[in-house]
């Protein structure tokens, strides 16, 4: 379809999908794709649209405005856009990008979630390899009907992989100090300034870091872990209930009984005798 929108020049393209009933309850969904080649008279604004965009960089840069900042993604990089809040985008001077908006399935959650880890610009050196995942959308989309199935598989790997650490972790791995301090002493008692102190980092930026880089808190990684132990105890070995406790650092019987059943809703003795 030709593109009479400013600032869109040719080659550009855009298409659309009728998504069935079963999409838009059970998958994710794209109602509009394109390719666009843009010069610096393209400018979109809105208040709001009740869909989610994801934008690949081909070539040049492109200016993105949302949550009161202002990004630049260049060429390798992903945009995400949450356009149910105030947004717009523009180039500067040129830019060629593939886009498509979505909906449906976790758009929201995800949205929301990759939004308080790094959004809306994601870099990295896994940012290219999704150039394929954006093309097979677009290849599915295209086919008469459209493969929804596959359409949502691609976008699910997109959303999966824009959530990984080495798509927003500047510098490395800054926490994998700390997180191999956890592996090796998780039987002992842990504080937030031990864990920092792995990191050369004050323990409210450490917090800040660790959230951003692992989806949750220190305490809730070390709680995990620590659970994680105890399941591999108690079907490898005959230690008793309070003896895995202990050796997971856990304080108490009590509170390793009490975490146990919140996070697997079964307790460690019912885990215990359960058939894999």
């Amino acid at each position: 379809m030709e593109i009479v929108d400013s600032g869109v020049c040719a080659p550009s393209y855009m298409d659309f999908t009728l998504p069935s009933d079963f999409a838009q309850n059970a998958l994710y969904y794209v109602p509009q794709f394109g390719h666009f080649y843009c010069d610096a008279a393209y400018r979109v604004e809105r208040d709001a649209l009740g869909l989610f965009l994801l934008i690949y960089m081909c070539a040049g840069t492109l200016c993105v405005q949302t949550d009161g900042r202002t990004s630049v993604a260049a060429r390798g990089q992903i945009v995400l856009l949450d356009c149910r809040k105030p947004h717009a985008y523009y180039c500067q001077d040129s830019a060629e990008f593939l886009w498509f908006h979505f909906n449906g399935n976790s758009s929201a959650q995800y949205a929301d979630y990759l939004a308080a880890q790094a959004g809306p610009v994601f870099a990295g050196d896994a940012i290219p390899e999704l150039r394929q995942c954006f093309d097979l959308v677009f290849s599915y989309a295209q086919t008469v009907p459209s493969n929804e199935h596959l359409i949502s598989l691609h976008v699910s790997q997109i959303l999966s992989r824009l959530a990984s650490p080495e798509t927003h972790a500047a510098g490395g791995q800054p926490l994998e100090p700390a997180l191999s301090f956890i592996r090796e002493h998780f039987m002992e008692s842990l504080s937030l300034g031990d864990l920092a102190a792995q990191c050369s980092m004050s323990p409210s930026h450490f917090i800040r870091s660790f959230a951003r880089y692992t989806g949750r808190t220190p305490h809730e990684y070390l709680l995990a872990y620590r659970l994680r132990q105890a399941k591999r105890l108690l079907l490898t070995t005959s230690l008793s209930v309070e003896q895995i406790a202990e050796a997971c650092g856990f304080n108490s019987a009590s509170h390793f009984a009490r975490a146990f059943r919140k996070g697997s809703e079964m307790s460690p003795s019912a885990f215990r005798v359960m058939q894999f």
